[in-house]
């Protein structure tokens, strides 16, 4: 089988030049790398971060979320869509990636869902619970691969043997961690985990109760107000939602601020900027980084640690540890092409290239050096964005198999 994308009338997209279609199919090849090389072959996953270790091989993290899951089977859709990879590929990796989301599964009194944190190999659990803003993407996942391939692996029957509703109190969608519920924090990805439920039928409580923020001048400021509560906006879900189901009005205002953001940032002070969550190659480890609503100047733009602690909370934590990111400026590339996205890709796809495979989360804004990791979620949507790209700029939901 192959897949195509179906053809858009009106397609919006700016035109490919065949220099930049072959730079954007020599990055995806590079991006698979990473799958190929440090790939499970039972279970078509991947560590989701590896590191050198000193001796010429690399250390790494076998544990997966479902938010990985869900990257590595959009990933796989999109290499197979670009034809990375054949029909034989494509079917043994999705088949093993379905089997381990079948094992890996929490129960707990009358409970059934899909695992927090899993071993790559054994899909036994590391740490049970449930974890709605990574379940959510996984949803997402499952719902494009059904229509991909005209539902030939069966997603919506994983689904039947869940309890998902149980997770869902009085309308509010729960974490399940340490044994107890708690209200999802989700934050700025509660409209992209929001889509993921509806697509299932998922019921729960809308992630937004005013009128649509596109609308008009009013209820685009009174949304902006309500982000401004939440926290930091960045590329990430809105960005990579626009490039998997296309967008929301949601997203197109957190893009449009943004991307406005992100521009006269760049203007003012010759900075490239790409904001995302990102892993980093020292403490912490993992930083969210992103822009500030309430902030002005370079306030706004903030780093994050994953870990509360006040060795992080330093004036110079966020210049030291801002990261242009990488699949950040490949979604921009992706959904806003411009002559400011056009030098984001350039510059990642230069920098933070790496040696043997894959591409590193970014570039660090201070040195114009990239941490040493390597990520499955950045190359997971580089693989993405390309696809979205080279498949006419329509979303990933609309490409179909065609035997």
């Amino acid at each position: 089988m192959m897949l195509q994308a179906k053809p858009r009338d009106g397609d919006g997209g700016a035109k490919l030049t065949p220099q930049i279609a072959a730079d954007l199919r020599e990055d995806a090849a590079q991006a698979w790398k990473f799958f190929e090389r440090k790939g499970n072959g039972q279970t078509g996953l991947s560590a989701p971060n590896i590191w050198p270790d000193g001796e010429g091989g690399f250390g790494s993290y076998d544990i997966v979320t479902m938010w990985d899951v869900g990257s590595t089977i959009l990933a796989t859709l999109s290499a197979r869509s670009i034809e990375l990879i054949d029909d034989a590929t494509f079917e043994k990796r999705i088949s093993g990636i379905l089997d381990f989301i079948k094992r890996a599964t929490y129960t707990r009194k009358g409970l059934k869902v899909p695992n927090f944190r899993s071993d790559i190999a054994t899909a036994k659990s590391v740490e049970d619970g449930y974890d709605t803003t990574d379940t959510g993407r996984l949803f997402i996942a499952l719902r494009i691969l059904d229509d991909a391939t005209n539902k030939r692996f069966d997603a919506a029957s994983l689904f039947k043997g869940w309890t998902l509703d149980k997770t869902v109190i009085d309308g509010v969608m729960n974490d399940l961690k340490g044994g107890k519920f708690y209200p999802a924090r989700s934050n700025i990805y509660r409209y992209y985990v929001s889509r993921g439920y509806d697509f299932w039928s998922i019921e729960h409580a809308a992630a937004y109760t005013g009128a649509a923020p596109d609308k008009n001048e009013a209820t685009r400021k009174a949304f902006l107000k309500e982000l401004s509560a939440i926290g930091p906006i960045a590329t990430e879900p809105s960005l990579i939602e626009i490039v998997e189901v296309g967008p929301s009005p949601y997203a197109t205002v957190i893009a449009d601020v943004l991307e406005k953001r992100q521009k006269e940032r760049h203007k003012a002070t010759g900075k490239l900027t790409s904001v995302s969550e990102t892993p980093i190659d020292r403490e912490p480890w993992f930083t969210y980084q992103g822009l500030d609503l309430t902030r002005k100047g370079e306030a706004a733009w903030t780093v994050y640690s994953y870990q509360t602690d006040k060795r992080w909370n330093t004036p110079s934590f966020a210049p030291d540890n801002r990261v242009i990111n990488t699949k950040a400026a490949f979604l921009w590339f992706a959904t806003r092409p411009s002559d400011y996205s056009e030098k984001l890709w350039k510059l990642v796809r230069k920098d933070a290239r790496a040696n043997d495979f894959g591409f590193h989360p970014g570039v660090f804004e201070k040195t114009g050096k990239p941490p040493t990791n390597i990520d499955l979620n950045t190359n997971a949507t580089i693989l993405e964005s390309i696809a979205f790209i080279l498949n006419g700029r329509v979303p990933l939901s609309e490409l179909h198999v065609q035997k």
